[in-house]
């Protein structure tokens, strides 16, 4: 598989638009921020959200969750989906330093270095601001994948409140780009391209940081797309390793990425959200030899029949007009040699 790994310049604003055309015939599919926080009180969160989620014209909620040491079952979600639907139309609007998508619940402002993420009616209120550069991958047109993939990819510190309480972490913000046409879910990432992905921001006890994120393709393509940004210099790389410890029903319980020969970063995982596909954890340790004092990190994993669960997904939408219960769909299920096994149901 070919592919290209690249730092970008200073994003302007006419990157955050819907029209935005970084090659020719492609624009946005989808538009991912999300964040994994911890509070003054050791709490830690996640949110996400997807523009052009389900519908071209709608945004999707993707829970606001409390992580608990949970990992073979899905944490509780923070604020109900009747609260905040799982989707809603938004507009999009713009002052002279940002583009904003809008919604009922929510507001998402983007601009050069500083992002605004308002969420659940007010309750989550944050403010993050770019490290490093923005990085950036694309995967041109070709035999067994027919359809352009592009990833350009924010990394942040988010600071703010929710529900009043000051909190901190990990801010991502994902564009990702390919036949205007086409659903994200319809491009091929998710069934051809990726595996496992890890995203992760550490805060050392000499003040300085380090974070990033790096991709293990499906078997065979060698895709290893990485990330790494040291004190605000990134690297775009393309050698990515990554290693996983599972538990019996083969949740991811620890990541141990390298990059080359130069950092060896070892995520832990917390718990579990949207059983098997997120968890959330810390950084226990890197290869600098550095004390961590403050870390965060949010791991995708896709198993590798993952095409078989979207077809039926699929089936199920266009049957019935909405996709199944991820829960239930998931409730007896395990991972074995790397796939999704379930219990013969009568």
């Amino acid at each position: 598989m070919r592919y290209l790994s690249y730092l970008e310049g200073e994003p302007t604003l006419q990157s955050y638009r819907l029209d935005h055309a970084p090659q020719p015939s492609t624009t946005p599919v989808f538009i991912c921020p999300f964040v994994v926080l911890t509070s003054e009180s050791g709490n830690t969160y996640n949110l996400m959200r997807g523009v052009q989620g389900q519908r071209k014209n709608e945004t999707m909620n993707l829970g606001i969750y409390k992580v608990l040491p949970q990992l073979d079952g899905q944490c509780p979600v923070f604020v109900p989906f009747d609260e905040v639907p799982i989707s809603e139309p938004y507009w999009v609007t713009e002052t002279a330093d940002s583009v904003a998508y809008v919604g009922s619940t929510f507001r998402l402002e983007f601009g050069v270095d500083r992002y605004r993420w308002v969420d659940a009616g007010g309750r989550i209120d944050l403010t993050a601001r770019r490290l490093g550069q923005v990085a950036t991958f694309w995967v041109p047109s070709q035999p067994g994948y027919e359809e352009p993939q592009m990833l350009r990819s924010h990394l942040g510190k988010v600071t703010g409140t929710l529900d009043g309480e000051a909190v901190e972490g990990l801010f991502m913000l994902d564009y990702i780009y390919s036949r205007s046409d086409l659903m994200w879910r319809e491009m091929g990432m998710l069934t051809k391209l990726h595996n496992l992905w890890v995203n992760w921001l550490v805060e050392y006890d000499d003040g300085s940081y380090e974070g990033g994120y790096a991709w293990r393709g499906r078997p065979g393509n060698g895709f290893a797309a990485a990330h790494h940004c040291l004190d605000g210099v990134s690297t775009a790389r393309a050698d990515a390793r990554m290693e996983t410890e599972r538990t019996d029903r083969g949740t991811i319980t620890r990541v141990r990425l390298t990059l080359g020969d130069e950092l060896e970063v070892v995520l832990d995982q917390l718990g579990s959200l949207d059983w098997p596909l997120h968890t959330v954890g810390t950084v226990s340790s890197t290869s600098r030899g550095k004390q961590i004092v403050k870390s965060w990190n949010y791991t995708e994993y896709f198993p590798l029949n993952w095409p078989a669960v979207a077809e039926y997904q699929q089936a199920h939408r266009s049957l019935f007009g909405r996709y199944p219960s991820f829960q239930r769909l998931m409730a007896d299920a395990r991972i074995v040699d790397e796939h999704l096994v379930f219990p013969e149901r009568r």
